[in-house]
């Protein structure tokens, strides 16, 4: 049995992509299988991210018999019943029941405790304040990640992935293939294969070059590198480096890692409560005036206006 606790404004794709997989499973095999259930916090029907509302089966409880138990979240990841959440969810674990994330769902269940000890990964849109705010777990950028009976995807179609490599390692690579075949996907992609994330574009499609330029910039965000810092740890002058940006992407090296720190910011406004000082200074401003300027040019808004709409 596969248990799924949904959290208001979840998202309904998660969800969708995750038990469409099971149902499949089962049409393939043509038996039950895999079963599964949705519950809700109060046992009441829970409304999606898109304005949908689904039913669910029973309320969410330490009493419950499943094998697995997947939190679905979003938009809503620190509910104010979230220590009565906590609670159950240790104790389920306790009690040897496998514990699962989608997309911020994994935000949850680190805030009880229950990724200390594994690999997991977050929606990107989360990443940046899950490591502000939960340092000491290993995070990573994967699609999802399998570890010591934790189950966590990053959101959309990462949801149905990681079902078919449970499904595949249960029942065979051949019918998770098939299932895949189903719902007309041409490839399953690997856990480790990393997210897209935001407007940045993909790094597995750039030069390698160009990869690790960027992977730099990735690492020294508080602190930014100069070009002929960047340049020297790849071997190459800061001329061809400018040249290769402005070939591939389009813009410069020094534009380009703006953009970066401040998707960053983005994120960290949206999902902490950071001052907008503290978030400058984490992703290199010098002053939250001159953040606040760049952030205007970047994103048409100012930081103040994304805290308005939260």
């Amino acid at each position: 049995m596969m248990t799924f606790l949904l959290i208001e404004r979840f998202s309904a794709m998660c969800l969708m992509s995750a038990v469409e997989s099971l149902r499949g499973a089962n049409h393939v095999m043509g038996g039950e299988f895999f079963q599964w259930r949705m519950v809700s916090h109060n046992g009441e029907k829970v409304p999606a991210s898109n304005g949908m509302t689904i039913d669910v089966q029973d309320k969410f409880s330490s009493d419950i018999q499943t094998d697995y138990m997947f939190v679905v979240a979003s938009h809503e990841f620190d509910p104010p019943y979230r220590a009565k959440l906590s609670s159950h969810l240790v104790q389920l674990a306790r009690n040897g029941v496998r514990m699962g994330g989608l997309s911020l769902g994994s935000w949850i269940l680190a805030r009880a405790g229950l990724l200390n000890n594994a690999r997991c990964t977050i929606h990107w849109e989360g990443l940046p304040a899950f490591h502000e705010t939960f340092p000491n777990i290993d995070i990573v950028n994967d699609l999802y990640v399998i570890d010591n009976n934790r189950y966590t995807a990053s959101g959309g179609l990462a949801g149905m992935e990681m079902m078919l490599d449970i499904i595949s390692k249960e029942h065979g690579k051949e019918i998770a293939l098939k299932i895949a075949n189903n719902f007309q996907l041409d490839r399953i992609r690997n856990a480790s294969d990393h997210q897209r994330s935001g407007s940045i574009i993909r790094m597995d499609t750039m030069p390698p070059a160009l990869q690790l330029s960027v992977e730099i910039m990735l690492a020294n965000l508080e602190v930014p590198l100069a070009n002929s810092e960047i340049a020297g740890r790849i071997n190459t002058s800061v001329r061809n480096l400018e040249r290769t940006f402005m070939r591939k992407l389009g813009v410069s090296p020094a534009k380009y890692y703006l953009s970066l720190r401040l998707e960053k910011t983005r994120e960290l406004l949206i999902h902490t409560n950071l001052s907008t000082l503290d978030i400058a200074l984490n992703c290199g401003f010098s002053s939250s005036s001159y953040f606040a300027r760049c952030y205007l040019r970047e994103f048409n808004m100012r930081p103040s206006d994304v805290r308005k709409k939260q």
